[in-house]
């Protein structure tokens, strides 16, 4: 398979054109439509056709663009990897990770890193847990550090995807407010006291449904979740400055906690635990880089957890 096709296929795909595809690739249109039909040819279907908006994707395009992606991404690394075997690049690790951890283990793993391994380059993408899976299996990460869903049927992969994962410890999310926040006066709090307050809570699909479902479950609507955002220091500021109470994992408000700042809630219905580890692909590249990292951060990992 040539991978010019598929570089060619994947830009009218985002263009939503040949024409600008054209443009970006500096083709004649007739070259990069002999190059898109010499790629139906081989895979044996109709991938793009025309539209009032453009050129867009088939049913069969659709299945297939998520397969032309892994391969040319795969590509450019084998080509990475190949040219800092040569030592005309540094090699490369690419780190998908939960907002929770931007700020916590990461920074002091990718320290290490460098300090054993002073050639690599680090690429760190922050995203949702779903969203970093997605790019996991796109060949777009090498390894995602994150949270995991709750619930065991969300941990199945489709079968072919042969993603693995690791469990390094358990973490906790918990409901903060400020000191001197109306609900931290309260002797005991229950859901029917904090439904009448707004929230913050994080930009994270398994946390919101779990909290949605927890007042649901007692009878109630659900308080209005007034900020939600991925940024763990903007959930900071929702407390400290915006006095929302915010579910946030303990290590996000441990040093307000110790400076008698914010109070955790005892609303038992609120406390979340969830496992935290890593997940990478049982098949294609493991880099020396990556194993490296993920060697690093299991370490790093350990020790906090011993703490």
């Amino acid at each position: 398979m040539d991978i010019e096709h598929l570089r060619h296929f994947l830009s009218v795909t985002r263009r939503g054109s040949i024409g600008q595809a054209c443009r970006d690739l500096n083709m004649t249109q007739p070259a990069l439509t002999r190059s898109l039909q010499r790629l139906e040819a081989e895979i044996g279907g109709k991938l793009l056709e025309r539209s009032p908006r453009g050129v867009v994707l088939t049913a069969y395009g659709e299945t297939y663009l998520p397969y032309a992606k892994a391969i040319v991404n795969e590509a450019a690394r084998a080509s990475q990897e190949l040219k800092a075997f040569r030592g005309l690049e540094k090699a490369r690790v690419r780190v998908g990770i939960s907002p929770n951890f931007v700020s916590y283990l990461v920074p002091e793993a990718v320290q290490r890193l460098f300090a054993i391994y002073p050639g690599v380059t680090v690429s760190l993408v922050s995203e949702t847990y779903e969203n970093l899976n997605r790019m996991l299996r796109g060949y777009e990460l090498d390894i995602v550090f994150s949270q995991f869903l709750d619930n065991p049927a969300n941990l199945e992969v489709a079968p072919g995807e042969h993603i693995r994962r690791e469990t390094l410890f358990d973490s906790f999310s918990r409901a903060y407010v400020r000191a001197d926040h109306a609900l931290a006066k309260l002797k005991r709090v229950t859901l029917r006291d904090a439904v009448n307050h707004e929230w913050a809570i994080p930009l994270q699909m398994s946390l919101v449904y779990r909290f949605e479902h927890a007042f649901r479950t007692a009878g109630f609507d659900g308080p209005v979740q007034k900020i939600n955002t991925s940024s763990m220091s903007f959930m900071k500021a929702a407390v400290m400055d915006f006095g929302l109470p915010a579910v946030v994992p303990d290590h996000v408000m441990a040093d307000e906690l110790r400076n008698n700042q914010v109070i955790a809630l005892k609303v038992p219905e609120l406390n979340f635990e969830y496992q935290v580890g890593l997940s990478w692909r049982a098949r294609g590249t493991h880099t020396p880089a990556m194993t490296a990292f993920a060697r690093i951060l299991r370490e790093v990992a350990a020790a906090h957890d011993a703490a």
